[in-house]
């Protein structure tokens, strides 16, 4: 994601435009889900996702490692080669210079206030639509370089991807409440892969079985002929297992 300055440029994080190359929120949160969809099924505990162990992490009440999906940020700095240390690896700017550290030690540049109040900023910025929002826990309104656009009732500080995380979020909430469960029985997440292998091969009996005119097997409320019983959509996503552990 890219965004345009007032005169063009894209050397700066200002203005509320991004490039026509940029990704949308809608286009971000399709894409995690597809992968998701794949990893849930054949990858956990072999590949590992920064975006899922993240979000699996806040399911679970442990911290995420990654800034990006944490309450607070300002760990990530980033060091130039000629020593200067800015607030940020995404705030590589003059505003967001901490100092040299061929002048002043590093340590004391990581620990100034100045940098205890850019990392502390990412939670007191926060919009009231975000405070509001049922995945904030594992969105914390994401990285703030992103945070540009507005609420509906006209209030700044939105997230440009919101919708897609969002979406992302919604979508996940089922797996992770049974990875996390999982974890708090101290077994491995990767058994869900087990339960998800069962409940496609279910799913796709059931389509076998169903009607044109029946409800489609997936839940989305449909007429079979017009949902997974239509030609172009039987490659589409199969429903998620219900939670064993019942929460």
């Amino acid at each position: 994601m890219e965004r345009v300055n007032e005169d063009g440029s894209t050397f700066l994080q200002e203005g509320d435009t991004v490039t026509d190359r940029s990704v949308t929120a809608e286009q971000l949160g399709g894409f995690l889900i597809a992968v998701f969809e794949e990893w849930v099924r054949r990858d956990v505990g072999r590949v590992f996702v920064r975006h899922f162990d993240a979000a699996l992490a806040n399911w679970a009440g442990a911290p995420p490692g990654s800034c990006v999906s944490s309450e607070t940020c300002g760990q990530a700095l980033a060091l130039e080669h000629n020593g200067d240390l800015y607030s940020c690896d995404h705030y590589v700017e003059p505003r967001n210079l901490l100092g040299n550290i061929r002048q002043t030690h590093m340590i004391e540049l990581v620990a100034s206030d100045r940098q205890r109040r850019f990392g502390q900023a990412k939670l007191e910025s926060l919009p009231r639509y975000c405070w509001e929002c049922e995945v904030r826990f594992a969105c914390h309104g994401g990285c703030p370089k992103n945070r540009f656009v507005e609420t509906l009732d006209g209030e700044p500080g939105l997230n440009y991807l919101c919708a897609g995380y969002k979406m992302f979020f919604k979508h996940v909430d089922p797996p992770m409440r049974m990875m996390a469960d999982l974890l708090r029985q101290g077994q491995a997440p990767a058994e869900i892969m087990t339960d998800y292998t069962g409940a496609d091969r279910c799913r796709g009996i059931q389509f076998d079985r169903a009607g044109r005119n029946e409800p489609c097997p997936c839940g989305s409320g449909l007429k079979f002929k017009r949902c997974h019983g239509r030609s172009n959509a039987l490659a589409g996503q199969p429903g998620q297992p219900q939670n064993r552990s019942g929460s």
